[in-house]
């Protein structure tokens, strides 16, 4: 019981009730054995009798003993916390304490136990704890008498990420990302406001536009294929815009009768009539679907050509 186990540890008689009350008591120290200033858990549990308060006392101070506070486990609903176990607090029938402790002395080292005072109604006793043993061994065994301390060496430099000023760092970049935004800002807005030169179109010879689409319509040969409405347009498309190109009293979208007399004026008269002919028998063929051989097809071609080889008309002419 409580009281034997304080008389065991010679404890004073005035400080522990040694009569026999109905409580159970236990200590241990994990580890048992420990190197020389080690620190080690020192256990103590108290159980039996019925409700009340307890105050757990601080340890014996010693010179081969160093201790700390004593700390209990409070269960929460929702954790258990370690909290201090000195002032008096209620008793549930059980409690249980731990206290940190170092040894300062070589050898097998006998404990002694922490005192509780525990009140359940009838007045305050006090119990001493049983004691317990601790083997105690020096930091550096027999075999390491002629061991070798390493140099002593400077503090290790921190990495380089923790190092960097970061914040001046990221400023830095912020400001630059800005002016780079404003740059290209600048720089699309003064483009879209400078006017976007036109490029000329380049003149081409009427005669050799002329020449080249009468070129492709051979390509196409219409005539063999017996589509005579649509080679008779296209040659005429021809001749009207070299003729609309060269000579400014044409219109575009004049009739037939109207560009023969708009031709009056600039075009000798056999060549006018030559192409007065040819207009009149097209239009025959597109609109009237007259019937058309091969042979007057390749006949209108080669006249279209000659005409279109021919050196333009004077202006003065014209004029």
């Amino acid at each position: 019981m409580l009281g034997t186990a304080a008389a065991a540890e010679g404890a004073p008689t005035p400080a522990v009730w040694t009569s026999s009350p109905p409580f159970q008591a236990r200590a241990a120290v994990r580890p048992t054995v420990a190197e020389l200033g080690e620190r080690v858990v020192y256990r103590a549990s108290v159980t039996g009798g019925t409700s009340g308060t307890v105050r757990w006392l601080a340890p014996d101070s010693s010179a081969l003993f160093t201790w700390g506070a004593p700390t209990r486990e409070e269960s929460g609903w929702w954790r258990y916390r370690p909290v201090d176990a000195s002032p008096r607090h209620p008793y549930f029938g059980g409690e249980t304490v731990e206290v940190p402790l170092q040894a300062f002395a070589l050898g097998r080292l006998s404990v002694p136990g922490i005192q509780v005072e525990i009140d359940t109604g009838s007045g305050s006793r006090m119990y001493r704890l049983p004691g317990v043993t601790l083997t105690v061994v020096p930091v550096l065994t027999a075999a390491d008498s002629n061991a070798r301390f390493r140099a002593v060496h400077g503090p290790l430099v921190a990495p380089w990420w923790e190092r960097v000023p970061w914040t001046p760092v990221l400023l830095g970049l912020l400001v630059l990302a800005v002016v780079v935004a404003l740059v290209a800002w600048w720089r699309r807005r003064r483009r879209h406001t400078l006017p976007v030169p036109v490029e000329s179109p380049v003149a081409r010879d009427p005669q050799a536009v002329a020449l080249a689409a009468l070129a492709d319509l051979r390509r196409l040969n219409l005539p063999e294929q017996g589509r005579f409405a649509e080679h008779a347009f296209r040659l005429g498309q021809i001749l009207r815009r070299y003729l609309e190109s060269i000579i400014d009293i044409t219109r575009p979208g004049d009739t037939t009768p109207e560009l023969v007399a708009h031709l009056q004026t600039a075009v000798e008269p056999e060549d006018l009539k030559r192409l007065a002919g040819l207009l009149r028998v097209w239009d025959r063929v597109k609109f009237a679907l007259e019937p058309f051989t091969l042979e007057e097809a390749i006949r209108a071609e080669r006249t279209t050509e000659a005409f279109l080889r021919r050196p333009p008309v004077p202006a003065e002419k014209v004029a």
